[in-house]
């Protein structure tokens, strides 16, 4: 997006704050500063260092706060993009709940799997740890597997030797969507890209979806 803004070819304005541990530790430094230089105005970098201040000029200590954004942003007229680790884009999407934005205006880079997923909020405590029954109806065949609450039905299946279509592995694109034909699973309002109709017609993304019960599906 920068490069295309840059040399004019996408007509938008971007800000770009970019969280980083110091400066040894920023991606792409010396290639952002001449985009940012020949962009006419239209590309900001402000670097966030979480560690070190005081070696780049110009930059912020800290993390990525809803005071910064408020600070360089014009909120009420922009749209936000998150990419980065899990940590991060959780912290991130804390800060962005304060400023009162409608879901529309949020982007999110999909990555994968949610790690530590028994520290979750929501998770049932009693869960982890456990190992439940899997029987996967797939190409005309039954199959019954292993299946640990704490990783997802699609690593289950995976784990078995079995070959379920996946594609994002992040509940977001549908590709794996399967018929959950009894049992109960856990997934992360966030991670959860299913349709309304199918969440009343039982579809799962096993890509999301943790075992909590024994469970049956029909990939």
């Amino acid at each position: 997006m920068d490069r295309e803004i840059a040399h004019g070819s996408l007509d938008a304005e971007l800000l770009l704050l970019y969280g980083s541990s110091d400066e040894q530790d920023i991606p792409f430094y010396d290639e952002f500063k001449p985009l940012e230089a020949s962009s006419s105005g239209k590309v900001r970098v402000v670097h966030v260092l979480s560690y070190d201040a005081v070696a780049l000029q110009g930059c912020e200590q800290g993390f990525i706060t809803a005071d910064f954004m408020r600070k360089y942003a014009d909120v009420e007229n922009s749209s936000f993009f998150l990419c980065g680790p899990q940590a991060m884009s959780r912290f991130a999407e804390g800060e962005l709940s304060q400023l009162g934005l409608s879901p529309r205006r949020i982007r999110r880079e999909v990555f994968g799997e949610v790690r530590g997923i028994a520290d979750h909020a929501g998770f049932p405590a009693d869960a982890a740890g456990k190992t439940f029954r899997l029987k996967v109806h797939m190409n005309h065949a039954m199959i019954e597997v292993p299946a640990v609450a704490t990783e997802t039905v699609l690593v289950a299946m995976e784990r078995a030797k079995l070959a379920p279509p996946s594609q994002c592995r992040s509940g977001e694109c549908g590709f794996c969507r399967s018929l959950l034909l009894s049992g109960d699973v856990f997934v992360v309002s966030d991670s959860d890209g299913r349709r309304a109709a199918d969440k009343k017609l039982g579809f799962i993304h096993p890509c999301s979806s943790y075992p909590l019960t024994d469970l049956e599906i029909k990939v």
